[in-house]
């Protein structure tokens, strides 16, 4: 499979940030949906089929541990990505509460080291493109 098949929705609540992700994935081939709070990406995933989630932690409009119980009780299967600079024990504290993460990425991520991560999470192989 190739990036066209998948769909990733972006959450974050900085505006250069979320534009820097939409226009690299959309470039690689990826459908993008961009949501800038934690209440809008739950909406979007009861919308859309989204086969990953990337998101920061610290946005506005529904405490984002809510988004996590959300994704606990309504997409357990679905990978997540979570790019943060403010929650340092964030990994511990995930597992601990039995939240399903693949990655945890510290702000500021190089924009390679979260497309590689992508690729591997969604068994993309890498020279493949659009």
């Amino acid at each position: 499979m190739s990036p066209t098949d998948y769909t990733i929705l972006f959450a974050e609540d900085n505006p250069s940030i979320l534009a820097l992700y939409k226009k690299a994935f959309t470039k690689d081939g990826f459908k993008v949906i961009g949501c800038d709070n934690a209440a809008q990406a739950m909406a979007e995933l009861q919308d859309e089929k989204v086969d990953l989630l990337v998101t920061d932690l610290a946005m506005p409009a529904a405490n984002t541990f809510d988004l996590f119980q959300f994704l606990k009780e309504e997409f357990p299967k679905l990978p997540v990505i979570i790019v943060s600079g403010k929650y340092p024990d964030m990994k511990t504290d995930f597992l601990d509460k039995g939240y399903k993460v693949q990655a945890f990425l510290q702000k500021p991520v190089e924009l390679s080291n979260l497309k590689a991560k992508v690729m591997e999470i969604l068994k993309i192989d890498p020279t493949l493109k659009a």
